[in-house]
């Protein structure tokens, strides 16, 4: 197969039977990015693209840690050692193994609290002498500084049949996103939440689910084939993890039945996003309205295939 562009050859693919490499048309690629730490593979690199992605939506200080593509854990906060405390704390079972990704330069007392634990990979801003003094002790540890990245405006993927092209979606995530249409209205600091939440299952597999609360994440339910299943999962977590907390949700699909949202009423979510489009809305709103539900509608559709 040709291709166009530099190529680096990997050390294998998904699997360790597979060949792989990474083609790349700027002078520089990740590689140069990567300042310690065994070779980046080819799962790595989609995961860089995913976090990165994901990271890219957040302005406050915030912690993101992914595995196999979707996130574990995701908090802001106001400052980095403290999002990332939270974002630990989201499901610290599915954490170890993980890649950390931050949107704030890294100090030593975070690089402490990282080496206590077993990540893979650390992707930051940046990252304090000191701390990166710490961190390189462990030789393994893949540590890259988030290169500055042209804004994309085109993904592509190669299939059996050919290459698919599709303009990104670049909508802002924020209030204006939303569209309040039950009677209730959210508080300020649950609409923060919920705006939150979007931002993070935008960027979670289809069918997908993120519960929030105070900008951290509570339960996250992804790649399920349908999507009560995966509130299921996310509620399995909140269980586990945050029992008594009260919770947002939002999901990137609109709830085809009421039972998702009944579901939710007894779990005492009282704010939920989802886009409209189902042939259900009415329902959807009808039971808001009769359980104190806040409900909004989204601008877009969220999916991620």
């Amino acid at each position: 197969m040709v291709f166009k562009g530099n190529k680096k050859k990997l050390r294998y693919g998904e699997n360790p039977n597979q060949k792989a490499a990474l083609i790349f048309k700027n002078k520089k690629s990740i590689f140069d990015h990567q300042i310690s730490g065994k070779k980046i593979s080819y799962n790595n690199i989609i995961d860089l693209d995913s976090g990165i992605k994901c990271l890219n939506e957040f302005y406050e200080p915030t912690s993101i840690i992914i595995k196999h593509t979707n996130a574990c854990g995701v908090a802001s906060s106001k400052n980095i050692n403290d999002a990332f405390r939270k974002s630990y704390e989201s499901d610290p079972k599915s954490a170890f193994g993980g890649i950390i990704f931050l949107n704030r330069e890294v100090n030593l007392n975070l690089a402490k609290k990282i080496k206590e634990k077993f990540f893979e990979m650390i992707v930051s801003v940046n990252f304090k002498k000191d701390a990166l003094d710490l961190l390189k002790t462990k030789k393994n540890l893949i540590l890259i500084k988030i290169p500055n990245l042209k804004k994309y405006t085109h993904d592509y993927r190669s299939t059996i049949f050919g290459d698919l092209y599709q303009s990104v979606d670049l909508t802002p995530i924020n209030k204006k996103f939303l569209t309040l249409v039950s009677n209730k209205k959210a508080t300020l600091a649950t609409m923060e939440d919920l705006v939150f939440s979007l931002k993070v299952v935008k960027h979670l597999k289809s069918n997908a689910i993120a519960l929030s609360k105070d900008k951290q994440t509570v339960g996250l339910g992804h790649g399920q084939t349908n999507r009560v299943d995966a509130l299921n999962f996310a509620i399995k977590n909140k269980n586990k993890y945050f029992k008594n907390k009260s919770f947002v949700c939002a999901s990137d699909g609109f709830f085809p039945f009421t039972d998702s949202i009944k579901l939710l009423s007894k779990k005492g979510c009282k704010v939920i996003a989802q886009p409209n489009g189902s042939i259900n809305d009415n329902k959807i709103i009808e039971f808001a309205n009769n359980n104190k539900i806040s409900l909004y509608f989204i601008k877009n559709r969220l999916f991620k295939h």
